[in-house]
């Protein structure tokens, strides 16, 4: 007998001395060809008749070579192990194995088992019989292929229960014999993450970036979150993890507990975590662990799946109900243990705290869903659900535990009065700023992003630096917001199949399905590649053009004879000038818009008008009018009339303003040689002319 075999309780039965030849695997690894063990098993599980089913291990701490946080899954295929019966239960007894988890899966497609296991500890006893719960399987689309990973502690034997309706069903079904190990900082004080752990939370960010990791890692988090422990910080082993998908909203927090015994220590519960991420990862094959959150009968709280809690990550762990609810599983059994109330008041805290920073302001309230085949409830049907719940409210399953399930009255409470007395200020902007109906539904709650607290939803932007207030935001760029951004300056545009808007360090631009392009121009209209567009910027900084109050500069549009006035009469410094009360012109009253500007122009003999005794401030500028105005404020006295255009003739009534522009190599005209003069000047043309114009004159 093996040193590590320990003497068999009395019901149990002599053990073979021979093992099956069964995979192996450490840290919770994929089997060969990338595939899970439990899709590998499936294709070759044979039919033979019902059992249940023993399976002996050796106790963990004795197994040298799982050691250091690791982790070891071997698959113990049931058809293959010799029967035995034990309580008058035909059972199987499989050679040694060390273990301090265990989990089942079944093929694909086939009916549900309901599993039950208990463990031969290190004094000879056995555990009490421990139901396994479903786990629930979004790769797949099937409802449920096995159970999830239960905690049994070190021990040197397993047995397992295999149901269908009271009847055995333990064949075409596979054992996964987990054996998880201590690392060394379990047994030390946790290293928190959150809002009162910031520098430790950059730390463990620093180390997860080291790290080949497939998600975001979850940045600094605004008031209100509970510290908790980071994956690095619990020693997730992030090179099984793929990646994991986010959803737009979430519309309740699920319940669940893990199953399997109570009996664990403080430093033993992140064992526990690490042990569910290998069979998680490994065996059932999802891309992470199924919950979002898990927390332990202490009230220590474990980061689950990756991609960053302030984002509303789709889970596994409640069938048809993953995509907008976040998942928080309770280490332990709750059927007829109550949680103690340090782990009820984290569950409370953790429920606060996502409805919160989700911007939904009662526990008790309710939300819409229409859920898919495979539910409690009628397909296609919209149902009304608690934002509060747990699993058994919309699976098969006796999940959180009865227990539990009792106390949700005292922890909505408790999360109602975490929530009431929590930090709101991104809320208040939220509703300010005109709440879901202009902003949309949160997709990262509040977080740390350069210099900002952030919260990004679909439709806006709720931004605060540093103790400052915070202002909310509608914007269609929110999801592709940037801190090197800064904040929105002005209301989004749309020009035929361009949307634009500005922001304090630039402007973002979408063109028709093309991806958002940033940069740093001053209008959101002048990207970095627009011909002229170091003249527009030129002209803006020198106060001579602001633009529209949305944020263009409209460069291809036609400018009037009002606007090009006004930029002469700025270029030229504003000259102090006292407006008449009798305007010269009878389309200008006084109360328009650059009336002093253009009396001004024309007391200076810039403009004269039309004969008519309008100026038409609102007409389109032709190019050759541009030419007079700019000859006339330059005080020019040039009357040569020959130039390089072959439509500017010696007797067309600007050809001296024109040839003195070309003379000045203010303009060079259009490659085929002509200056068309008739034509209309748009603005982006404009301020190439009047930036030539001003370096020629010195201004």
């Amino acid at each position: 007998m093996s040193p590590w075999h320990l003497p068999p309780a009395s019901d149990s039965t002599s053990r073979p001395s021979t093992s099956p030849s069964v995979p192996t695997s450490t840290s919770g690894g994929e089997a060969a060809h990338g595939l899970s063990r439990r899709a590998l098993l499936a294709a070759t599980a044979a039919a033979v008749p019902g059992t249940a089913a023993v399976l002996s291990a050796a106790p963990a701490i004795a197994d040298p070579t799982v050691a250091d946080g690791d982790t070891r899954v071997v698959d113990v295929p049931l058809d293959d192990a010799k029967t035995l019966d034990v309580e008058g239960v035909t059972t199987r007894d499989l050679p040694e194995q060390p273990a301090t988890m265990v989990g089942v899966t079944w093929p694909e497609g086939s009916e549900e088992r309901e599993v039950s296991a208990r463990g031969l500890t290190a004094d000879g006893t056995w555990t009490d019989w421990l139901p396994l719960e479903t786990a629930e399987d979004p790769e797949t689309g099937d409802q449920a292929s096995g159970t999830e990973a239960a905690w049994l502690g070190a021990v040197s034997a397993l047995q397992l229960r295999v149901e269908i309706d009271g009847a055995d069903a333990s064949t075409e079904t596979t054992a996964h014999v987990v054996t998880t190990s201590p690392a060394a900082k379990d047994e030390e004080a946790p290293e928190l993450s959150g809002p009162d752990a910031t520098v430790t939370q950059q730390k463990q960010m620093t180390t997860m970036a080291a790290t080949a990791t497939a998600n975001p890692a979850t940045p600094t988090l605004g008031p209100g979150m509970p510290s908790f422990i980071t994956r690095a910080s619990w020693g997730a082993d992030e090179s099984t993890v793929r990646g994991t998908s986010a959803a737009d909203s979430v519309k309740a927090v699920i319940i669940h507990h893990t199953a399997g015994t109570n009996s664990y220590t403080k430093a033993e519960s992140a064992q526990i975590v690490r042990g569910i991420l290998s069979y998680h990862t490994g065996t059932l094959g999802w891309a992470d662990v199924g919950y979002n959150i898990l927390v332990d009968k202490y009230g220590q709280i474990f980061e689950g799946r990756s991609g960053g809690l302030h984002r509303n990550i789709v889970g596994a762990h409640a069938y048809g109900f993953n995509t907008g609810s976040f998942g928080i599983s309770v280490l332990g059994d709750y059927s007829s243990t109550t949680l103690p109330a340090a782990g009820r008041q984290a569950v409370g805290r953790l429920v606060a705290w996502k409805l919160l920073t989700t911007f939904q302001t009662s526990v008790t309230a309710k939300s819409s869903w229409t859920p898919g085949s495979g539910t409690r409830f009628t397909p296609g049907k919209t149902i009304s659900l608690a934002k509060m719940m747990g699993h058994r409210d919309v699976n098969y399953t006796e999940c959180p535990g009865l227990n539990l399930y009792n106390q949700f009255g005292t922890i909505r409470k408790e999360a109602q009065g975490y929530l009431d007395g929590g930090w709101k200020e991104h809320l208040w902007a939220f509703e300010g700023a005109g709440g879901a109906s202009k902003l949309g539904t949160v997709v990262k709650s509040n977080h740390v992003t350069g210099s900002y607290h952030a919260t990004i939803l679909t439709k806006g932007l709720v931004l605060q630096e540093g103790s400052g207030k915070a202002s909310g935001y509608a914007t269609p760029f929110a999801a592709q917001w940037r801190s090197s951004w800064g904040r929105p300056s002005a209301s989004a545009v749309t020009h035929g199949t361009q949307t634009a808007q500005k922001f304090e360090e630039g402007a973002a631009v979408r063109t028709g399905s093309a991806s958002v392009v940033f940069h740093d121009s001053r209008f959101i209209d002048v990207p970095p590649e627009m011909m002229y567009r170091a003249e527009i910027e030129e002209l803006a900084s020198r106060k001579i053009t602001t633009g529209w109050d949305d944020g263009t500069y409209r460069p291809l549009e036609e400018i009037q004879r009002d606007a090009m006035v006004a930029f002469v009469y700025r270029a030229l410094g504003s000259p102090a000038f006292t407006p008449p009360k009798t305007s010269p012109f009878s389309d200008m009253p006084p109360s328009r818009q650059f009336y002093k500007e253009i009396t001004w122009a024309h007391a200076q003999k810039i403009t004269s008008g039309w004969d008519d005794g309008t100026f038409r401030p609102t007409a389109s500028v032709e190019r050759g009018a541009v030419a007079a105005f700019l000859y006339r404020a330059s005080k020019a006295t040039s009357t040569k009339t020959s130039n390089p255009f072959s439509d500017v003739p010696a007797n067309h009534q600007f050809a001296k303003e024109i040839t003195w522009l070309a003379d000045r190599e203010i303009t060079t005209g259009w490659e085929d040689g002509t200056f068309r003069p008739t034509a209309p000047i748009a603005r982006d043309a404009m301020a190439a002319f009047m930036i030539r114009w001003m370096k020629d004159r010195g201004l």
